[in-house]
């Protein structure tokens, strides 16, 4: 076995200072690592399951260690053998075989130098007797001019293989709370296909990750409700052109419809190798061309999604995009022309029609949300804004109007000043469907045990279940808090008018003006 006692970090030793400039995020850089192990495992898997047995799976742990500011990547794939030692460490020095995963020679480099100036690699590769660790310190190595990095080595094992990458000082790109489920969620989405294959175990933090994909909606087309339930989910398949090199572009996968509404889970991942390169996750993330997708906000934009693999493009040297050249034209009016075609379930037109009443747990999450977000917002400013345009409207007839009872409903009150006297305001939400109206006011919906000793209550009730708010709202919190407040500042209008006894078309003046204030801040 060859002797290493140093490792060529040329050409250019500056290259590396400004790699903490690129336009990684947390996920996409740690994405590198994790593709290095997969390319490490898959050119080496018959190997690895002759000495480990068949059932051996490549395990990645990624440790964030926020009270030392390190962040721990660890694998058990074949670690970096001598012959491959040099080039490793070489910035885009291009692996003999990149047909995987491991294509450009940059990836552990520009990830490691984003995240850290001081880093680590500490490996033993498979039938090797050695582990050779070898230290990064970026701006001692810019600052010296330094070209060889010293390689620290102790006896090991040859049945040990593993590679252990420690990236030390990291705090501004450390992913801490929300930052953290972030991360985790898109890694689970990028590698979803080598989990489910059973050939990756990803960890974070010791806990290992795992991916569930939508549920596909299986009920009859809107327009015949009465024939046999469809599994709303059309495979698709074709070639769209020449890839530059002798070669074709192909796409694979299927498109589908999910069972229950989800703009964080809607849209298409595009995958390359095995691995998501667009769309891998959340709202902000998903591939959604409006010609496939629909316009923002409507059904099939919240419904529609898929994954699709892609054969013969080409990706950033970051991984976080296709290189689509003139090529994505072809690409969209190919897909729409096969989910619209005779051979096809009308896909496109259940997505744009379908509707579904949600269900009561969905209901009741939104009705807290909207209520909350609506109160918390409006009510510190809200009297000093009705004070303002309350010389207006009175309405002359009392409404006596039973109260119905509901079960299905989100309540919250908070008091308002009202020309000397004091006001609670009772908002709820209503899942029932008892209630026919999209919405109600007056004191008549506050129940008895409810209301507030010493104030004039009024009610202000919203009907999620009213045929309207099916079509147009579904479980969207961002579409039904909106219609809320415009149902508060009506209550409100109507208050006033009653108050001042000023001309009936005043109640939409009055309500005019209230919505220009508190009620229009996000």
């Amino acid at each position: 076995m060859k002797q290493l006692s140093s490792v060529n970090i040329r050409p250019g030793v500056t290259i590396l200072s400004v790699l903490k400039h690129l336009n990684y995020k947390p996920y996409y850089a740690l994405a590198e690592f994790i593709d290095n192990s997969i390319d490490s495992f898959l050119k080496n898997i018959e190997i690895l399951k002759s000495l480990e047995g068949n059932d051996f799976k490549l395990t990645v742990n990624i440790e964030f260690d926020t009270t030392n500011k390190r962040i721990i990547i660890t694998d058990n794939a074949a670690g970096i053998h001598t012959d491959d030692y040099q080039r490793a460490f070489r910035t885009a020095e291009i692996p003999a075989d990149n047909t995987k995963l491991s294509e450009f020679g940059m990836g552990m480099k520009s990830a490691a130098c984003w995240f850290s100036n001081q880093w680590e690699v500490r490996t033993t590769s498979l039938g090797e007797k050695v582990e050779r660790t070898v230290n990064f310190d970026i701006s001692k190595i810019v600052e010296d001019k330094i070209d060889e990095l010293d390689i620290s080595t102790k006896n090991n094992s040859k049945n040990s293989h593993y590679t252990v990458i420690t990236l030390s000082g990291v705090e501004d790109k450390m992913p801490i709370k929300n930052g953290l489920g972030k991360v985790k969620r898109h890694l689970a989405s990028i590698y979803r296909e080598f989990i489910r294959e059973g050939i990756l175990k990803l960890r974070i933090n010791t806990k290992e990750l795992t991916y569930e994909s939508p549920k596909v909606l299986k009920v009859p087309y809107y327009d015949t409700p009465d024939e046999q339930a469809i599994e709303w989910k059309q495979k698709v398949e074709f070639d769209f052109g020449s890839d530059g090199n002798g070669g074709e572009l192909k796409a694979k996968g299927f498109v589908a419809i999910m069972e229950t509404m989800s703009v964080r889970d809607s849209g298409f991942a595009l995958f390359r190798r095995g691995r998501v390169i667009e769309g891998s996750a959340d709202n902000d993330e998903g591939f959604r061309p409006p010609r496939i997708s629909g316009s923002l906000g409507t059904h099939r934009y919240k419904r529609l999604f898929g994954e699709l693999h892609l054969e013969g493009f080409r990706v950033s040297h970051t991984k976080d995009g296709f290189q689509w050249d003139d090529n994505m034209d072809a690409f969209l009016d190919i897909l729409k022309e096969q989910l619209e075609s005779k051979d096809s379930i009308p896909i496109l037109k259940q997505a744009d029609k379908y509707r579904v009443r949600e269900s009561s747990k969905n209901y009741s999450k939104v009705s807290k949300t909207v209520v909350d977000n609506t109160t918390e917002t409006i009510r510190e400013e809200l009297s000093g804004e009705v004070n303002e345009v309350r010389n207006r409207v009175i309405d002359k007839v009392e409404n006596t109007e039973s109260l119905n009872e509901t079960q299905e409903s989100y309540f919250k009150k908070f008091p308002l000043h009202l020309n000397d006297c004091e006001w609670m305001v009772h908002l709820e939400v209503s899942y029932d469907e008892s209630i026919s109206e999209l919405f109600q006011v007056g004191n008549h919906l506050i129940p008895h045990e409810e209301k507030a000793q010493g104030y004039r209550n009024i009610g202000v009730r919203l009907s999620l279940v009213h045929p309207f708010m099916i079509e147009f709202a579904g479980d969207d919190a961002k579409v039904i808090e909106p219609i809320l407040r415009i149902a508060v500042g009506f209550g409100l209008s109507e208050v006033i008018a009653k108050e001042t006894k000023s001309a009936v078309t005043e109640v939409r003046n009055n309500m005019n003006e209230l919505l220009k204030g508190s009620l229009s801040k996000p």
